[in-house]
């Protein structure tokens, strides 16, 4: 009686070998795809902080397009479709963001790929502290820029006088102002005041709504078009809020 035996034949191997690899190929390319999309037309982002509050709340979960502000690739910053304009939510890298090498952020793509966006090995080295932050675009280049009691005041280069930020803006929102110790100077960081700056050819301010806590131009200054990385579209959960943000 022969004896069974587990063993796979040549042609059984070279089968299994080739479903495998099969399907290693409709991996990748569904990832490359999604990799596509996602840097260049739109992108899901995961809010995790309170800078934006009230417009938008820690897990609150946006749709964002990289294509209107020229999307970053490996072989360079796209050219834009449009410029920042004042009351934009934008996705930015700081101007002391280090971007990772290109192993690093490809590991870490293929991760948050295949983990549903669940586990990053850049956020869990705390890159997520370099960026990218959501901020409201406040000033263009050429404006003046001042703040009082936590409301930014514009002068625009074609206008000799300061209006508030949401006379200038097209998108009507609000801000969080955060009570301040007793005592508090102006000259703190995050104090309610500051001191009137004059934007260059290429230099944007930027805050969040939550002016006590967000880190923006306040703190880091300006930045140029290239810190801008992708734009806002809607907000798609929770689904009771589901709209523009």
């Amino acid at each position: 009686m022969p004896i069974l035996s587990s063993r796979k034949s040549y042609a059984q191997t070279v089968e299994s070998r080739r479903h495998f690899f099969a399907r290693l190929r409709v991996l990748l390319l569904v990832f490359l795809a999604f990799e596509l999309v996602a840097g260049l037309l739109f992108m899901a982002v995961s809010v995790s902080s309170k800078s934006m509050a009230p417009t938008i709340a820690a897990e609150d979960r946006l749709l964002a397009t990289p294509l209107l502000y020229g999307p970053a690739t490996f072989l360079g910053k796209l050219p834009a479709l449009v410029k920042p304009a004042r009351g934009d939510i934008a996705l930015i890298d700081p101007p002391y963001a280090e971007r990772p090498a290109f192993l690093a952020a490809v590991t870490d793509a293929l991760l948050r790929f295949l983990t549903f966006q669940r586990f990053s090995p850049l956020a869990a080295k705390g890159s997520a502290l370099k960026g990218p932050f959501i901020e409201r675009v406040i000033a263009l280049p050429g404006d003046t820029v001042e703040m009082e009691d936590f409301i930014f005041k514009v002068k625009t280069s074609e206008s000799g006088h300061f209006l508030t930020e949401f006379e200038l803006s097209e998108h009507r929102y609000d801000i969080s102002k955060p009570d301040l110790p007793q005592g508090w100077s102006e000259d703190y960081p995050l104090s309610g005041r500051m001191r009137p700056i004059v934007l260059g050819k290429d230099e944007y301010f930027v805050a969040g709504d939550n002016r006590g806590a967000s880190s923006d131009s306040r703190l880091w200054g300006p930045i140029g078009k290239s810190h801008f990385k992708a734009k806002a579209l809607l907000r798609y959960w929770p689904f009771r809020h589901f709209g523009l943000p």
